[in-house]
């Protein structure tokens, strides 16, 4: 049988759809899908690249053929100069191999210990706020959830380094987004200013982690954060090097905040434009809790605002597209894919497929019951992407979101400026923009942290 047809986005004579794309991508990814279907090809620069929303196609290429994909060259290219060899930009048999060390540093047990910190920084958060005044959520929530990766990762604060750190992860996304976006980047020898911040930037971070590392090595306890995991591993080729353990380290942090930060931006956006949500969200909370902080036994009893972060991530990915490349010829739910070319899949497309999800412009985190989850094929929703490279992070990334959310919620009323529209900017986490997420402080009448009635993060569930 002669494989699908796979429509073309023909654009320009000589870029293809190349500039289409890099000047708006969220939006001509979301037209074309609509015009082309799920599967749909057009030249970026001098390759191929398809566009899939298929669900049996990503199911192929995230998990049953795992093994004939790669990760593109060109995101090799853009990451390795931030991220070194880690588990981002890294493949092959060396990428397993850090995985495999990696991996158990996410064990539940791990990491449902770092609940405690979760909800306690949070609450120190809403503690500094001032009834009535004007915050920006968007950095509200890169502060606090680099704040919560800093603890985490190396059981620090950083409160010598939050400035150096907060700043140098700035200008390295800035670089980031400067090599993704531009057809033809600028080299990262060439003296410009934005690379001289970047290498400043670099410079910054890896003297902090260096620091840290050679801390570590001194000390030699376990002090249950993730670094003292990755310090211990072993394999029987030994442990990590001190450029691996950097690598890494960068990659977590990296990792652990700018997404988790957007998501959380995103979720209150969608809550703050959907009342209703809020007030059954909160009726939950309160009965469960009873004025108490968060512990992770009542995650369980808090299936409504599950359900928000799941339907926060359908609407809003903060990963809102990721790149494979096709290992050899693939023929993957009946279509042809030709090695070398790029498989670019976007959560954001998915997530609005119609076929899939009723209302798909929508905020109905009721859709998500057990029947319907059953029921979705798989590929469907990939927030997390899938199979062997599904990120590592994905538990706790999920309990992270529902502490920081679900404390909010007990304490403030969610809201945004009246008439803010925020942009949506694809950048290398979708993201509102410069505009940020302006919101007034309000607080909930009898919130916990003002009365000062909370009990211990740590008590018994």
């Amino acid at each position: 049988m002669p494989p699908k047809p796979i429509p073309r986005h023909e654009g320009h004579w000589l870029w293809g759809g190349t500039f289409d794309f890099q000047r708006n991508p969220a939006e001509f990814l979301l037209e074309a899908h609509e015009k082309y279907g799920d599967v749909f090809v057009t030249r970026v620069l001098t390759g191929q690249s398809y566009f899939i929303r298929d669900p049996e196609v990503i199911n192929a290429i995230n998990v049953t053929h795992a093994k004939h994909i790669r990760k593109p060259k060109v995101v090799k290219q853009m990451w390795k100069p931030f991220l070194g060899n880690g588990l981002v930009p890294n493949d092959g048999e060396s990428w397993r191999r850090q995985h495999k060390l990696i991996m158990p540093g996410f064990h539940k047990r791990r990491v449902d210990a770092y609940a405690p910190t979760m909800a306690e920084y949070t609450r120190d958060m809403v503690r500094g706020w001032v009834e009535g005044e004007q915050r920006d959520f968007r950095k509200e929530m890169v502060a606090l959830t680099l704040r919560v990766v800093a603890k985490t990762l190396f059981d620090t604060d950083l409160a010598h380094d939050s400035k150096t750190v907060h700043d140098a992860m700035e200008h390295i996304v800035e670089a980031l987004i400067d090599h993704a976006q531009t057809p033809i980047p600028v080299p990262r020898w060439w003296p410009s200013k934005r690379n001289r911040r970047m290498v400043k930037a670099l410079d910054a971070m890896d003297g902090v982690i260096a620091r840290l590392i050679a801390a570590r090595r001194r000390d030699m306890r376990d002090r249950g954060d993730l670094m003292s995991h990755m310090v211990f591993a072993t394999d029987e080729e030994g442990g990590m090097s001190d450029k691996q353990l950097r690598d890494e380290l960068m990659t977590l942090i990296f990792a652990g905040h700018e997404t988790t930060a957007h998501t959380l931006t995103w979720a209150w956006y969608l809550m703050a434009t959907n009342l209703d949500k809020v007030a059954k969200a909160q009726q939950e909370i309160d009965q469960a809790l009873d004025g108490e902080p968060i512990v992770v036994e009542d995650l369980t009893k808090l299936p409504y605002l599950e359900k928000c972060v799941k339907e926060s991530l359908r609407r809003m990915p903060a990963v809102w597209i990721y790149g494979r490349e096709a290992g050899e010829d693939l023929r993957l739910g009946g279509y042809f894919f030709p090695k070398g070319s790029i498989l670019a899949i976007s959560p954001l497309a998915t997530g609005r497929n119609a076929k899939y999800f009723d209302d798909p412009e929508g905020f109905r985190p009721e859709r998500w019951t057990r029947e319907f989850e059953r029921a979705l094929p798989r590929g469907a929703y990939v927030p997390f992407a899938a199979g062997p490279r599904v990120c590592l992070g994905k538990q706790f990334a999920m309990m992270e979101m529902r502490i920081i959310l679900g404390t909010l919620l007990q304490n403030v009323e969610i809201n945004i400026l009246d008439g803010f529209v925020p942009d949506m900017l694809p950048e290398i986490s979708l993201n509102p923009g410069e505009r940020g997420m302006p919101m007034k402080v309000r607080f909930r009448e009898g919130a916990p942290v003002r009365l000062g009635t909370e009990s211990s993060s740590v008590r018994a569930a």
